[in-house]
C-alpha cells in the first residue's frame, strides 16, 4: 500500500515537473501560443485562489451553523445500562 502511494506521488511529481519545464521553455521562447498559455495559467491561478477562498467561506458557514444549532437546542443526556434500559434522563 505504501509502495503504491509512493509510486503515485512519484508519478505526480514527475508529471508536474515535465509540464512546468515544458511551459517555462515555451514562455521564454517566441511561440505563437504564448498569449493563450499565459491566459490559461492566469485562469488556473484564479481558480486555485477562488477554491481556497470558497473552502474558507464554507468552513466559516459550517461553524456558524453548528454553533447556532448546538446553542439553541437543549441537549438531552441519557444514561443506559448494559440491558439497554434507561436509568435516568437529564434535561439541562
Amino acid at each position: 500500500m505504501l509502495n503504491n502511494l509512493y509510486k503515485l506521488f512519484k508519478l505526480i511529481l514527475i508529471f508536474s515537473s515535465v509540464i512546468t519545464g515544458w511551459t517555462s521553455i515555451l514562455l521564454f521562447s517566441n511561440t505563437s501560443y504564448k498569449i493563450e498559455i499565459k491566459e490559461l495559467i492566469n485562469k488556473i491561478y484564479i481558480n486555485q485562489k477562488n477554491f481556497v477562498i470558497n473552502v474558507k467561506d464554507l468552513s466559516i458557514l459550517l461553524l456558524k451553523d453548528s454553533n447556532e444549532r448546538f446553542s439553541s437546542k437543549p441537549q438531552e443526556i441519557s444514561h443506559i445500562n448494559k440491558d439497554n434500559k434507561l436509568i435516568n434522563k437529564i434535561d439541562p
